[in-house]
């Protein structure tokens, strides 16, 4: 019961945030603001993937039950009411509820923003509802996981192969039914993550107070990782300064590089053209801290200052350094001034 609420609020708040970021593009450019509403309207398309990414994953959870399925667990309501409260902001009627469905009028884009500085309020919460939603699918995946361990997640017995001689009408998930559901919750979650990070490029551009939820979440993610790293079985204690392995680094932020960012303010919103992207920002930023890293001391190491000569290489700098792997500390590194011998003595007269 739980497992399916969630799901199907999960696909019904991304339905929402795609109406609500559609109608704030539409105000943004009433307005003027062309750059803001280019932001929005990539958002919007983001949204509308991750909104089918859910739905798959609401099929597959109905295609499964569990061993209590009347409990419903404080996330189900919390994520119903997410659902809810989007939907009274997408929806031009005040009274709409989960029972009331999508087929009604959106709230015009005068009405969700009626002056230009109501703009990054309207655009803080959608970003708050994505934000969530991202946060939502690691925590139904871990259920998921902790449920099947139990032996807590069924299927109809007639659903499995005539090998399984069980004489009762629901049996244990075989290990495929598990993997192919938290397949579903994966996708789910990248393409929520794609949309947090779109609508994060416009909470940037309208100064939204969300914005603390980006430099927050690189933050977490930085320190879950090296957490992570540090304390994984088998791995022997060592001082923080001993220098990581090339195989041994943490994944980047999800925040957008330089390269995915370009993509964006040209208007791409294909999936795979910005993964494509992201790719690309990973592998220039692992190839920019692996040969700082590897730099001996008595090379010549301009500073920071000297290698942000352009735009372009501030991007990739700046996207290097916030990367959380600590070796990127590398480029801000200064050499040691040349040592100078000591004058010789003055000779006495």
């Amino acid at each position: 019961m739980s497992l399916r609420k969630v799901a199907d609020a999960g696909t019904v708040t991304s339905h929402h945030c795609h109406l609500l970021l559609h109608a704030l593009a539409a105000r943004s450019a009433q307005a003027g603001l062309t750059e803001v509403s280019g932001h929005l309207s990539a958002a919007a398309d983001a949204a509308a993937h991750a909104r089918d990414r859910w739905l798959h994953a609401a099929r597959a959870v109905r295609r499964i039950t569990t061993d209590t399925p009347a409990y419903l667990s404080a996330v189900a309501g919390e994520a119903s009411d997410l659902a809810l409260w989007t939907g009274r902001l997408a929806y031009a009627d005040p009274a709409w509820t989960l029972a009331s469905g999508p087929a009604h009028p959106a709230r015009p884009p005068d009405s969700l923003a009626p002056q230009p500085h109501d703009l990054p309020l309207a655009v803080a919460a959608v970003h708050q509802a994505c934000h969530t939603l991202t946060s939502l699918t690691h925590t139904e995946q871990d259920r998921i996981r902790t449920a099947a361990q139990a032996g807590c997640i069924l299927v109809p017995t007639q659903s499995l192969p005539d090998t399984y001689d069980i004489p009762h009408p629901f049996a244990r998930a075989p290990h495929d039914r598990i993997d192919l559901l938290l397949a579903q919750y994966a996708d789910a979650g990248q393409a929520s993550r794609q949309a947090t990070a779109a609508v994060e490029e416009a909470a940037e551009a309208t100064g939204a107070p969300s914005r603390v939820l980006t430099a927050a979440r690189a933050a977490a993610t930085g320190a879950s990782r090296q957490a992570s790293h540090d304390h994984a079985p088998g791995r022997p204690a060592a001082p923080a300064s001993r220098p990581r392995a090339a195989d041994d680094r943490p994944e980047p932020a999800d925040r957008p590089g330089p390269v995915e960012h370009t993509l964006r303010r040209l208007g791409i919103t294909r999936p795979g053209l910005l993964s494509r992207g992201a790719d690309i920002d990973r592998a220039g930023e692992r190839l920019i801290i692996d040969a700082a890293a590897d730099l001996e001391p008595s090379q010549h190491r301009p500073s920071a200052v000297e290698l942000n000569t352009s735009a372009g290489t501030t991007a990739l700098i700046n996207h290097a350094l916030a990367s959380g792997d600590p070796r990127a500390t590398a480029l801000l590194r200064r050499p040691d001034p040349p040592s100078r011998e000591p004058p010789e003595p003055e000779a006495e007269p």
